[in-house]
């Protein structure tokens, strides 16, 4: 018993630690190719549902849809932005813009994370990986897969920073 509560501890710690960092200031590009600090996100001064995705990833395309769907009735009740980091290498960066396009998701900023470099710094392992950020940039909760229906717990979150 000992050893498993030791080993329970050691797995959680880094997630623990974690949910007390802030976004960091790493450079990304935007949709059209500009290079921007990850940290700028925060410039308007409200909460921020960061995605990270990829263009062949169908969870990831679902929860995106998803948000998307739901945005305009969220953003009636709450002040916050949607982010979604794709993870596409610069091979299939190309194909990030249009699929935006596609999807209408036009209230989404749109950033590049080419060379994974916020990937790694925000330690995301499995995508989709959302993070919910307070108005100061601070990670305040985390939800790693997607199933129908738990972007709801995205907005209650949403909801707690107002």
């Amino acid at each position: 018993m000992r050893r498993f509560i030791l080993i329970a501890a050691a797995c959680l710690m880094p997630m623990l630690a974690w949910a007390q960092k802030s976004l960091p200031g790493i450079e990304v590009k935007d949709i059209d190719g500009n290079k921007v600090n990850a940290q700028s996100i925060m410039d308007d001064g409200v909460p921020v549902i960061l995605s990270f995705w990829y263009t062949t990833c169908k969870p990831c395309l679902q929860e995106l849809g998803a948000i998307n769907d739901a945005y305009v009735d969220w953003a009636e009740e709450a002040e916050f932005k949607v982010v979604a980091v794709s993870t596409d290498d610069s091979r299939s960066s190309a194909k990030v813009k249009p699929m935006v396009n596609g999807r209408g998701w036009v209230d989404f900023t749109i950033l590049l994370d080419e060379n994974g470099d916020l990937k790694r710094a925000m330690n995301v392992q499995t995508q989709p990986t959302v993070f919910i950020l307070d108005r100061e940039g601070n990670v305040v909760y985390t939800h790693t897969g997607y199933t129908p229906g738990s972007e709801e717990e995205l907005f209650d979150q949403i909801l707690k920073l107002q």
